[in-house]
């Protein structure tokens, strides 16, 4: 019997996810919210998803816009929409008794913490999507495949079949991380993107995008500025007693690459150096990485006592060009249910030595 899984997210990542889910043996079920069904239609009026790039595969996807058939069609619902729309996603979720689900969100960006009070088995997150796909006209475009991807759960003690069940779902290696802290300061699309949209911002708008975001736009001095925003990310993890590797060092691990720099990774890298910039500021690259990673980032460091102020200056920036006051709407201590939390009891819940370490990646 093929093991079934549920996608929540009718976008590129999902689809990606349930083609490449299908290709492996799975069977698939893809929930589309009823407001946005606009790549579900086109995939629906074609009778099938083609994928082209690094994923050359024509599948027949089911899709759903009932989230009910989703719920019963399977035990393990993964997340796919981006953390923007997790919290719509959080709302229809609480209309059912899921405490026999098991929920992946990819990427989490802490949504584990959003959602604390559903009534779930457990809730995992991973560090990143595992493409970089998007959807074209006549079909998907799979730019890159990661080879790894970081995940761990919210919950403690579970049964290791759980960890089982996962690794046997994802067509890519896992790396099992201590807590979802250490998997949301893995997410180094915090370190790459609102920098290369901030200093590159005349351009996208001037151009509406007609340029390579990475091998034109992440020059040195932008790279520059990305290592003091690394640095500060680094300097959280080890006050949680962890040993983050840098941005360009966890980008390797997930491609099965070997860049020396942002540079060398910006000119050279397939999945990134042939990406086109977005039309305008708003972009996920923005609306999605600044409040729902940066703001986290931040208000982490400032309740360990780490001076935050490179991320904090780009929040500030971001602010300044959109008037949208990230700090607010964004992911804060309020919204993550920590606002209450002393340094002391931030690690003492998140530091590894709190935490059963998985040994085997396997």
């Amino acid at each position: 019997m093929q093991p079934k899984v549920s996608i929540v997210g009718a976008g590129p990542a999902g689809f990606a996810l349930a083609a490449d889910l299908q290709g492996h043996g799975k069977s698939v079920l893809v929930y589309s919210h009823p407001t946005h069904f606009r790549h579900a239609n086109s995939v629906k009026e074609k009778g099938h998803l083609q994928a082209n790039g690094v994923m050359e595969c024509s599948t027949t996807l089911p899709v759903t816009s009932d989230m009910g058939e989703a719920i019963a069609f399977s035990k393990t619902l993964i997340l796919t929409v981006p953390s923007t729309g997790q919290e719509t996603v959080l709302q229809e979720l609480k209309k059912f008794a899921l405490h026999r689900h098991t929920i992946i969100a990819v990427p989490g960006n802490l949504f584990s913490l959003i959602a604390a009070e559903l009534d779930a088995e457990c809730i995992f997150e991973t560090n990143l999507s595992p493409y970089s796909c998007r959807m074209e006209e006549g079909g998907l475009a799979v730019m890159g495949r990661k080879k790894r991807i970081f995940i761990a759960p919210l919950q403690r003690n579970l049964n290791p079949v759980v960890y089982d069940k996962i690794r046997n779902i994802f067509p890519m290696e896992l790396k099992w991380c201590s807590s979802v802290i250490e998997v949301v300061l893995s997410n180094v699309n915090g370190v790459f993107h609102p920098l290369m949209m901030l200093m590159n911002a005349g351009r996208i708008e001037s151009t509406a995008g007609d340029f390579l975001l990475y091998r034109e736009g992440l020059t040195r001095s932008v790279a520059n500025a990305m290592l003091a925003v690394d640095r500060v990310r680094m300097k959280i993890g080890e006050a949680f007693g962890l040993r983050l590797k840098s941005a360009v060092q966890i980008s390797n691990e997930c491609y099965g690459q070997s860049f020396a720099d942002f540079v060398d990774l910006a000119q050279n890298s397939p999945p990134h150096n042939r990406l086109k910039a977005p039309s305008s500021l708003e972009n996920r690259n923005i609306s999605e990485d600044v409040p729902d990673l940066l703001v986290s980032w931040c208000c982490l460091a400032e309740t360990l006592g780490i001076d935050a102020s490179p991320i904090k200056a780009v929040i500030i920036l971001v602010e300044m060009a959109t008037g949208v006051d990230y700090f607010r709407t964004g992911r804060n201590l309020q919204r993550l249910h920590l606002e209450d939390v002393t340094a002391d009891e931030l690690v003492a819940r998140f530091s590894p030595a709190t935490h059963e370490m998985i040994k085997s990646n396997g």
